[in-house]
């Protein structure tokens, strides 16, 4: 190798031995890459760098090259289960009239959406869409029983176990044994508090102190029903139903803003002319959680939070029948919650439909005429001089206690300047008012009930039924044989003394005074209740209208101004009436009036003595109800209207009350035919046995006088003395019943025979009518004066009708129906409904023919003749007059059935407190007349009926 480098010079020699050196190191590279190539790891290797390159090039083209188009065409997309509403059943006359049905309408739904992940963005988000429902004048759906008050005040509006359970719900727990004592003592304050702010374990709904108390409550309203289905994925809640276009279109506008939030279309109930039918359809409403807990328990499983059943009515005690089976799909979503494609779904089924005996255009004319005849009594008897039994002055009061004038609305500050001027004069005397009743109760008036005066009386009355109502007295730890008890409940002690004497009874509750030192003296607790008291005057309406009521007796505020009140609080619209009022060219009693009169003014808005009435009609061949008619009544569309329910409420005329299946009185001279019945079919009597009417029945002690107090009725047999409705003659009936086999009377023998035939004409027992109803009272005591319908005999409409209806078909005793049928959506008959005849009366014809004849003579040969004379069908009938109170007017009652000599119909009409029994004639008269002359209404404009005073003595 030396020889090869000579003659090199040492540049060229170092040249060469770096060639030579690389040639080496390039062999020894190639030999080891050889080597690897040969290796497993080397095949591994390059398979995933070749694997990688390819991820990164596919991710260039995916993010760079068409990263527009794939993010244009990319859809989020979610599995969601959801369930399909059913339609629920109809409901028709018994010609096939529409009363109840369903209909598609829009509602606001809301579900926990994934895109809000804080309680701020929930919060924000669903004030913003209360905002938005409420600029519709729709209200979110609110269903905890928390009420805040202008001044941010709460309080609760449920007690018992409704409200435990609430607390348990809001708490978290499985059920109330799991609260801790001071949860369920917990203030509104403190379940409102950690519904917004939780504890340390949880921070519940997280709403914070930048939205106002109502607000929050609000807001807590919607998260509270997010929070009940927070177990159930993807389960929705309505938070309003029933919305315009306009708020749909507001709502899908706002999507992006409002996560978790759609319109779908659901069922509405609808009712048909609701005024007139809702005693007999009810209302539904949403499903409370005693409800589902009820339906859960009996093994309906298909019932679920949210859901709508019958509250009451048929739709209630049919809600197995009407409800339908709820349908199913599955769907997938996009990020909005817009359907992108229905992967399953299964079809609801629509409920039964349900066919009733009765007769639309019955039933509507039945109102209204005892809407008319009610309205005619309150003209007939309104004065300005103390002439009538009606003051013109218990008019306009009527406006402000019956609530038709709103006086928060006085109190508001837009009220118009009328209303601050009237609400300014109520300020200037409340103080006093207050005055009064710490004299009352401050030991200083020491003035027995009845020695106050009638406004004293009304503030103690108002104050004992505030500490009862509120649990602070308990009435039950009095005696009944204690003097002062005796002496407060005839009037003559003081309720200073009252009070006193409760505290030493212990009837007084400290626990409910909410004070915390137990260990008091009597005069402290005293001093605690005044307080209790004075505060909650404070803001008691009934207090505010008490000092309305003294206002316009002291002449303070008066009729004009109260009548211009109505057109300020849109009850009117503004007319040339307001102008002639205004300008003072019109009497507030013509107008009051006028209004009357044209039925624009309502009995149920007064509530005054009479503003109520009961019709029943029945087919005596079959059992039908024809018409079954409570005045008066309320729409069953605006139930949920939470203000037009409070108003129910508190109308003093009852409208939620279905007074033909639930108002018992005595029936009166309508009983008589029955002790007819008794004393025929028992021998005591024939239909010719004459009794002498005496006057005086003094054969009993004490002693019962005939109506006909001057000179009787002479001597009279069983047909007359219906048509005369003589007591005497039925005294002695009763009389007779109880001569036991000693020959002695014995009125328990009298009272047991009598009820024989009570049982016999149904009233034992309810109707049979498919409606809730009080049960019958059957007089136990006292043969003589039961004769006549009075001592404790008390029966609802319905139960007279029944007893009616038997009479009409001689013997055949039915339970009364208002169903007709049960058919499938498609028509098909489930069930018949043909009413049951229970029994058949058996008696002699002489004893039919003798109670027939005696109540066509009253028809004929009384006074009510000139009430029937132009009707040109034969009617047999009989009045009854029963007096419940004797401050109060009579109320009147009237029976009677037609054509006479084969009935097709019988007509039961009760006037509560309606001044006897001839304006109830009136309405039955009416009634038949329609019926029997090609049913044709009043046309154009109804008005007050024409009532002619007249008294009937029965």
């Amino acid at each position: 190798m030396l020889f090869f480098y000579i003659g090199l010079s040492a540049g060229q020699i170092a040249e060469l031995k770096l060639k030579e050196v690389k040639t080496v190191l390039i062999k020894k590279i190639f030999n080891y890459i050889s080597e690897l190539a040969k290796s497993r790891i080397f095949v591994i290797s390059a398979f995933f760098t070749i694997l990688f390159a390819l991820l990164i090039y596919k991710v260039f083209v995916l993010q760079v090259i068409e990263g527009e188009n794939y993010l244009e065409s990319f859809t989020y997309r979610i599995q969601k289960e959801t369930e399909l509403p059913s339609s629920r059943g109809a409901i028709y006359d018994r010609n096939g009239k529409l009363l109840a049905y369903n209909r598609l309408a829009n509602s606001v739904i809301i579900e926990d959406s994934s895109l809000l992940d804080t309680n701020a963005s929930r919060n924000a988000m669903i004030h913003q869409l209360i905002q938005l429902i409420e600029a519709s004048n729709y209200e979110a759906v609110y269903n905890i029983p928390i009420q805040v008050y202008e001044d941010g005040t709460l309080e609760f509006t449920a007690s018992g176990n409704t409200l435990l359970r609430f607390i348990r719900n809001v708490y978290g727990k499985d059920n109330i044994d799991q609260l801790s004592e001071e949860q369920k003592n917990a203030t509104v304050e403190e379940v409102f508090d950690y519904m917004c702010n939780g504890d340390d374990t949880t921070s519940m709904f997280g709403i914070d102190d930048s939205y106002t108390t109502e607000e929050a409550l609000k807001i807590a309203a919607i998260r509270y029903e997010l929070y009940m289905k927070r177990y159930e994925q993807y389960l929705s809640v309505t938070v309003a139903s029933d919305v315009n276009d306009t708020l749909v279109a507001k709502i899908k506008e706002n999507t992006a803003e409002l996560p978790g939030v759609s319109i779908e279309q659901d069922y509405v109930r609808q009712y048909e002319d609701s005024k007139y039918f809702s005693n007999v359809t009810g209302y539904c409403g949403e499903i409370s959680e005693d409800e589902l807990t009820a339906f859960q328990l009996a093994g309906e499983d298909s019932y679920a939070s949210g859901d709508i059943v019958g509250k009451t009515g048929l739709e209630q005690s049919f809600e197995e029948e009407l409800h339908g089976v709820k349908g199913s799909q599955t769907v997938y979503v996009d990020s909005l919650g817009s359907v992108l494609e229905v992967a399953e779904r299964v079809e609801s089924s629509p409920g039964n439909n349900l066919y009733l005996t009765i007769d639309k255009d019955y039933q509507m004319q039945a109102y209204n005429l005892l809407e008319e005849e009610i309205a005619g009594i309150i003209l007939q008897k309104l004065s300005t001089s103390g002439e009538g039994r009606i003051e013109i002055n218990d008019v306009y009061y009527a406006f402000i206690k019956n609530g038709i004038i709103d006086l928060d609305q006085l109190e508001e500050k837009t009220a118009s300047d009328l209303e601050k001027t009237v609400y300014e004069t109520y300020s200037s005397q409340e103080s006093g008012k207050f005055e009064i009743i710490r004299y009352l109760l401050d030991g200083t008036n020491q003035n027995s009930y009845n020695g106050c005066s009638e406004e004293e009386r009304e503030y103690i009355d108002l104050i004992e039924n505030i500490i009862i109502s509120s649990g602070i007295l308990d009435t039950t730890k009095l005696s009944s044989d204690d003097e002062i008890y005796q002496q407060w409940d005839s009037g003559n002690t003081s309720f200073y003394q009252y009070l006193h004497y409760a505290i030493g009874r212990d009837a007084v509750s400290v626990d409910a005074l909410d004070i915390s030192n137990s260990f008091l003296d009597s005069n402290e607790i005293y001093t605690a209740l005044l307080d209790y008291i004075l505060r909650d005057l404070e803001e008691n309406r009934s207090f505010s209208k008490i000092v309305y009521k003294s206002m316009l007796d002291q002449g303070m505020i008066n009729g004009t101004q109260i009548c211009l009140l109505l057109y300020e609080q849109n009850v009117f619209e503004k007319d040339d009436q307001y102008e002639n009022l205004l300008t003072g060219n019109l009497d507030p009693y013509a107008f009051v009036y006028d209004k009357i009169l044209n039925l624009e003014i309502t009995p149920d808005m007064l509530a005054l003595d009479p503003c109520s009435g009961s019709l029943v009609a029945t087919d005596p061949k079959t059992g039908e109800v024809l018409a079954l008619v409570s005045y008066p009544n309320y729409d069953a569309n605006r139930i949920g209207d939470g203000d037009y329910y409070t108003s129910l409420l508190e109308n003093e005329s009852l409208p939620l009350y279905n007074r033909a299946m639930l108002q018992k009185t005595a029936p009166g001279s309508t009983f008589k035919m029955i002790t007819a019945a008794a004393g025929l079919e028992e021998g005591v009597i024939t239909p010719e046995t004459y009794i002498t009417d005496l006057i005086e029945f003094d054969k009993v002690v004490p002693s019962p006088s005939c109506w006909s107090t001057q000179v009787g009725h002479g001597s009279i047999e069983v047909t007359d003395a219906i048509k005369e409705s003589c007591n005497y003659f039925f005294y002695e009936v009763g009389f007779l019943l109880g001569i036991d086999s000693t020959g002695y009377y014995n009125s328990e023998y009298g009272i047991q025979r009598l009820r024989k035939y009570m049982a016999l004409f149904g009233l034992d027992r309810e109707s049979g009518i498919e409606l809730e109803e009080s049960p019958p009272t059957m007089s136990d005591m006292d043969s003589v004066r039961s004769a006549i319908g009075q001592a404790r005999n008390s029966y609802t409409p319905s139960q007279i009708a029944r007893y009616i209806t038997t009479l009409a078909s001689k013997g055949d005793l039915y339970n009364l129906s208002i169903l007709d049928k049960l058919t499938d959506p498609n028509e098909q008959l489930i069930q018949d409904y043909a009413p049951e005849i229970v029994e058949h009366v058996d008696f002699k014809a002489s004893t039919w023919n003798s109670i027939f004849n005696g109540m066509y003579k009253v028809i004929g040969n009384s006074s009510f003749n000139s009430v029937f004379a132009d009707l040109d069908i034969e009617v047999a009938g009989k009045s009854g007059t029963a007096q419940e109170n004797a401050l109060r007017p009579d109320h009147g009652l009237f029976v009677c059935f037609a054509p006479y000599d084969n009935p097709e119909i019988t007509v039961t009409v009760v006037l509560p407190y309606g001044y006897g029994s001839y304006n109830s004639g009136s309405v039955a008269k009416n009634m038949l007349s329609y019926v029997f002359h090609e049913n044709t209404a009043t046309d154009g404009k109804r008005q007050a009926a024409n009532v002619e005073g007249v008294t009937v003595s029965d």
